[in-house]
């Protein structure tokens, strides 16, 4: 049974009442697309698509993914996350940041600013960790990255979508493989966006 404190309120009102869903995916490459076959085969349009059955009243996803962003860019789009005014942000963070690099300390008060700014329009937040890759894997700061993903998350009762962990649990079962999930190193084709996109829905289910 889900925690209490991970509920997704807003989302469940919104369920509840039959109106539609109004979700926004902001992130990087992985939430844009790259390495799908095309829009409709991002992460995002498969969640739309498995939650259908679950939201009588529709389910609209707007994808603000862009690749190639750290925090720093992702601070300067906020107001665009604001305008969209969804019910449910899902906020894919701290990959390229590790690659680039960005300081820890300045990915973690940018994320922290845009964590309470995102969370004061009254929307259900949710923070995604980072993806498991080849490219991310060679990263030694990838652990604290990790860790400043969750508490970031956990000090605001904000929930985080375990990315890493799922991706990582999907190889160790022999679902895939680490380069077979990313081969180029650092996104997904089409097998691994669909099976992210179905494992981010069934979390949302769950929690709505």
């Amino acid at each position: 049974m889900t925690d209490r404190a991970t509920r997704l309120a807003v989302t469940h009102a919104t369920r509840t009442a039959g109106r539609t869903l109004r979700i926004t995916a902001f992130g990087s490459s992985t939430t844009e697309g790259s390495g799908s076959s095309g829009p409709e085969a991002t992460y995002p349009a498969v969640m739309r698509r498995a939650l259908l059955a679950d939201f009588p009243g529709g389910v609209a996803v707007t994808n603000l993914g862009v690749g190639g962003e750290s925090a720093i860019e992702m601070d300067a789009r906020l107001d665009q996350v604001i305008r969209s005014e969804p019910h449910l942000i899902l906020w894919q963070t701290g990959s390229n940041d590790l690659v680039r690099p960005v300081p820890l300390d300045l990915f973690e008060r940018l994320t922290r600013r845009g964590r309470d700014r995102l969370a004061a329009t009254g929307a259900d937040l949710v923070l995604i960790d980072q993806q498991y890759s080849t490219t991310l894997e060679a990263c030694p700061a990838l652990p604290a990255f990790l860790a400043a993903v969750q508490a970031i998350g956990d000090e605001a009762g904000v929930p985080v979508f375990p990315r890493y962990r799922t991706m990582r649990a999907w190889c160790e079962a022999g679902e895939f493989t680490i380069e077979s999930l990313s081969p180029d190193g650092m996104h997904m084709n089409d097998p691994g966006y669909a099976r992210l996109g179905r494992s981010v829905a069934d979390w949302v289910r769950d929690r709505s």
